[in-house]
C-alpha cells in the first residue's frame, strides 16, 4: 500500500543508501519507469487531516461557542440584577392632584412644531399619559395647560410681582395705595412686615417665595406660613414696631449680670448673643427680662444658670456644652 509518509522520507534523505530502508519501501518503486521524476524544489509541505483531526476541532469550536453562550447569560443576568436594583432604589410617584382648571384669561395656541425635551423623567411622561388618557386629552394638550397654569401662577399677569431686592419693608398704607389686587414677592432677601399690616390687608400678597429672611408680626404669622415657599428663616415678634438687634460676640467667659440686661431694656434693643468660651447667668435675671433682651444665644462652652432658666435655655439657647443649674 502505498504510504507517503515513507515517501516523504525517502524524499529527505536521498543520499541514504541503507539496503534495509529500500526494502522497506519497496524495491519496484525505484524502478518504476512510469512514475515522473519528482524533484526536490517541487514539493510542498503534505499536511494531513485525520479522522482525529476533525472531530478535534469540532470539540473545540463547540466547547468556546458553548463558554460564549454562558457569558451570555451570565451579563444578562448581571444587567438585569443592575435594572432590577436601580428601580428599587427609585422612589414612587406620588398620586396625581386632579387636573387644575385653565385660567380663563390664558389662550392655548396649537403647534405642529415637535420639541424634544431632554432629560425629561420617563415615570413622569407615563404619568402624564395615563391622566391625559383619563380626562379625554392627549399629551399635548395636557402639557400646554399645565404650563399655561403654571406660567400663570408664577408670573402673576394678574398682579405685580415684586423681585430681585435685597430688602424690602411693607407698610399698611403703602399695600392700600396699590391698584394691583395681587402682589407676589419672589426673590427679596430681607422682607420686614410692619405690625401695622391688617390680616384683611395681608390678603392682597398671594405668594412669597425664595426670600432668605422674613420678620412677621405675631398676628401675621399663621397667615404667612400659608402663602410661603422656599423661604428659609422666618422670624416672629411681638409688638408695635420691628426690633432692634445688636450682635455682640465675646471670645471668652462671660458673666451675664442684671446691669447688662438693664443696658438693652433701657435702649429697647435685644441682642444676639455669641459666646466662645463659658457662660454664667446671675441668679436676680428673670424670665420675663431674659426674653425681652437675648434674641439669640449661642455658647460654645457649658452654660450656668439659675433654676428658673433652664426650661426657656434648652428651649432657646444653642450650647455646645453642658448647661447646668447654679446652687441659689
Amino acid at each position: 500500500m502505498y504510504d507517503p509518509n515513507k515517501k516523504k522520507k525517502f524524499l529527505d534523505d536521498e543520499e541514504d543508501d541503507d539496503d534495509e530502508f529500500l526494502e522497506a519501501v519497496g524495491e519496484n518503486w525505484a524502478s518504476d519507469e512510469d512514475d515522473p521524476v519528482i524533484d526536490d524544489d517541487d514539493i510542498d509541505p503534505v499536511i494531513i487531516e485525520t479522522q482525529e483531526h476533525e472531530e478535534l476541532v469540532r470539540g473545540i469550536r463547540k466547547e468556546a461557542l458553548k463558554r460564549a453562550k454562558h457569558e451570555l447569560r451570565r451579563a444578562n443576568r448581571t444587567a438585569r440584577a443592575v435594572r432590577a436594583s436601580r428601580a428599587r432604589n427609585i422612589p414612587p410617584l406620588p398620586p396625581a392632584p386632579p387636573l387644575p382648571p385653565l385660567p380663563p384669561e390664558v389662550e392655548i395656541l396649537k403647534s405642529d412644531k415637535v420639541i424634544g425635551i431632554r432629560g425629561l423623567d420617563a415615570r413622569l411622561y407615563k404619568d402624564i399619559s395615563k391622566i391625559a388618557r383619563k380626562n379625554g386629552l392627549s399629551v399635548a394638550e395636557l402639557i400646554n395647560r399645565l404650563f399655561a397654569k403654571y406660567r400663570y401662577d408664577s408670573v402673576s399677569e394678574n398682579g405685580n410681582t415684586i423681585s430681585n431686592i435685597a430688602k424690602l419693608e411693607l407698610h399698611e398704607d403703602e399695600l392700600n395705595n396699590l391698584d394691583d389686587e395681587i402682589i407676589n414677592i419672589v426673590g427679596v432677601k430681607k422682607l420686614l412686615l410692619n405690625p401695622d399690616i391688617t390680616p384683611e390687608t395681608f390678603q392682597k400678597i398671594k405668594r412669597i417665595e425664595n426670600v432668605e429672611q422674613i420678620w412677621v408680626p405675631s398676628h401675621l404669622y399663621l397667615l404667612l406660613l400659608k402663602k410661603v415657599k422656599n423661604c428659609y428663616t422666618i422670624e416672629k415678634y411681638k409688638g408695635d414696631r420691628l426690633p432692634q438687634v445688636v450682635q455682640k460676640s465675646f471670645d471668652s467667659d462671660v458673666h451675664l449680670t442684671s446691669s447688662f440686661m438693664d443696658y438693652f431694656l433701657e435702649t429697647d434693643q435685644q441682642v444676639d448673643l455669641k459666646v466662645y468660651g463659658e457662660l454664667r447667668i446671675d441668679e436676680d435675671i428673670s424670665q420675663e427680662d431674659y426674653k425681652e433682651v437675648i434674641y439669640k444665644l449661642s455658647v460654645d462652652g457649658d452654660i450656668h444658670a439659675p433654676k428658673h432658666l433652664l426650661g426657656i435655655l434648652f428651649a432657646t439657647a444653642k450650647c455646645y456644652g453642658e448647661i447646668e443649674a447654679t446652687n441659689d
